[in-house]
């Protein structure tokens, strides 16, 4: 009877331990609820700002992409140094340059004023760097400012003056509503200047065999610096480097004593569809590397001036100052002279401006074309230049600083580009070192330079130690016979035969500039 007592009374003291045990359970079900609840809301607004911030973003990318467009599409926006914009507007000896005293800017944003000149540009780029996206059901608004951090002139090859800029552009991009966005994008964009004859031969073209080397020819470097006189130089079997933006051709016994920079890869056959970089037979050998270049290289097209009006002249013989001065449409005495066999021309016009000379050939050993070199460099507008039966063009100067500039124009009376023959063509002549200037050196090629726009031919062979500076982007070059040219080649397509070779004088990796690609250099962004 106790006993049963007993186990009555502890039953009725875990009376309710369920009901507890329940409530708590449901308050920690409800609790893990209601995290998961706040856990779910909490993510959704973090998609929903992530979503906000990259629309935003991508607003403030568009505004930089829109600047960016605008200030190097020559269309668009013509860099300074017109009349109506000239340079002196601009201190370009600070950074950022200023303008009146304060930082040039163009700006489409309400919140910063442009600063610059010439108020049409401004008009422009405010229209052109500013606008609206579509986002889903909304919109987001971007527009930019641009900030010029640095300008540069420079002589380009060629002659004539260019100008480079880095700029900073700043890319708002916001969205507008309850529950706003805004990013800022800031990248720098410039325009760089880069050497015009960076390497022993390079060619343009795009295709297979844009450049060819055939035979028993090579290619190496020296340096001109300091060299006087007409001592051969010291070669090197390295620094010949060649570029191409398509195929390199080699066959027989060529030796490239230096790298190949093409934007193709690969070794073997080349066909159109799949360019190869490099096509190999017999003993020829690249002995550095192949080194892939992120992008075909575009070189400026140098403009063509307009053709002599003078009929094309053939001198066989110099005869006498008067009658060969006249044929050539130079005045005697003033800016033309002959001793001897040497026709001797007298640099650039009193005005500036370059000596417009015709078609001219030379056929035989008793007449000969010097050059007078200056500072400037004095610069000859040939329409074209032949050589035969040994006749000879010649530079002479005073000083390691002078040179001289030849513009060929590669024009027939109608107007149209010759075709039928070599707009250069030295296949039976030869062009000699500089004379008169015993501080200078035969083999600088820096003192002679040839620039063509046109897309004609250029034919070079026997020229036994020439040096010069060869810039024709869109020609056909071709050296052969036993030549070697001492200096640089650009042309569209490069073909050397024989047992010619290319001596890279590479003293001109710092003589002669022109306009790079426009690259974008540093990209931060932040959001508010």
């Amino acid at each position: 009877m106790t006993i049963m007592k007993n186990n009555h009374k502890r039953d009725d003291r875990e009376r309710g331990i369920a009901l507890v045990l329940a409530l708590f359970l449901m308050s920690a079900m409800s609790v893990l609820a209601a995290s998961l609840m706040f856990l779910s809301q909490t993510e959704t607004y973090a998609s929903m700002n992530y979503r906000m911030m990259s629309q935003a973003r991508y607003a403030g990318e568009a505004a930089v992409q829109k600047a960016s467009d605008f200030l190097l599409d020559s269309a668009q926006y013509t860099v300074p140094g017109s009349v109506s914009d000239p340079l002196s507007n601009y201190n370009f000896t600070v950074s950022p340059v200023t303008y009146n005293g304060q930082p040039v800017i163009l700006s489409a944003v309400a919140s910063q004023a442009s600063n610059y000149p010439a108020s049409a540009v401004q008009t422009a780029f405010n229209t052109a760097a500013q606008g609206t996206l579509a986002a889903g059901n909304t919109s987001v608004n971007y527009a930019a400012y641009a900030t010029l951090i640095a300008m540069q002139q420079f002589q380009a090859f060629g002659g004539t003056q260019d100008v480079v800029q880095t700029w900073e552009i700043t890319g708002v991009g916001a969205l507008a509503g309850a529950r706003p966005a805004t990013v800022e994008v800031v990248a720098v964009v410039e325009t760089p200047k880069v050497p015009a004859n960076n390497f022993a031969a390079f060619a343009t073209d795009n295709s297979c065999g844009a450049m060819t080397f055939v035979g028993n020819t090579q290619t190496d470097s020296y340096d001109s610096t300091g060299m006087t006189g007409a001592t051969a130089p010291t070669l090197d079997t390295e620094g010949g480097d060649v570029g191409t933006n398509g195929n390199l051709n080699i066959s027989q016994s060529v030796a490239i004593n230096g790298n190949l920079y093409t934007p193709r890869v690969g070794v073997g056959t080349c066909e159109e569809g799949a360019v190869t970089a490099l096509t190999e037979s017999g003993n020829a050998d690249v002995t550095g590397s192949i080194i892939q270049l992120p992008t075909t290289v575009t070189y400026p097209t140098p403009v063509i001036p307009a053709p002599s009006p003078t009929a094309d002249v053939e001198l066989s013989a110099a005869g006498d100052t008067a009658t060969t001065c006249a044929a050539l449409g130079l005045v005697p005495v003033v800016n033309c002279n002959v001793v001897g066999d040497d026709v001797i021309i007298q640099g650039t016009n009193v005005d500036g401006t370059p000596l417009a000379l015709p078609s001219i050939s030379l056929t035989s050993t008793n007449v000969n074309i010097v050059l007078t070199a200056t500072t400037a460099p004095a610069e000859y507008n040939f329409n074209s230049i032949s050589l035969s039966g040994g006749a000879e063009i010649k530079v002479t100067a005073t000083a390691p600083t002078e040179a001289v500039l030849v513009n060929v124009v590669g024009k027939n009376p109608d107007g149209t580009e010759i075709v039928a023959s070599p707009v250069i063509n030295f296949a039976g002549g030869t062009f000699a070192g500089v004379e008169g200037c015993a501080t200078c050196s035969t083999f600088d090629a820096s003192m002679l330079q040839f620039v063509y726009g046109g897309s004609g031919e250029i034919v070079m062979t026997g020229n036994t130690g020439a040096a010069t500076t060869i810039y024709a982007p869109d020609a056909s070059f071709t050296l052969e016979g036993t030549a070697d040219l001492y200096g640089s080649v650009l042309a569209r397509t490069v073909n050397i035969a024989g047992s010619a070779n290319i001596h890279y004088d590479r003293s001109l990796a710092q003589a002669f500039y022109v306009m790079g690609h426009p690259m974008v250099g540093t990209f931060t962004w932040k959001r508010y």
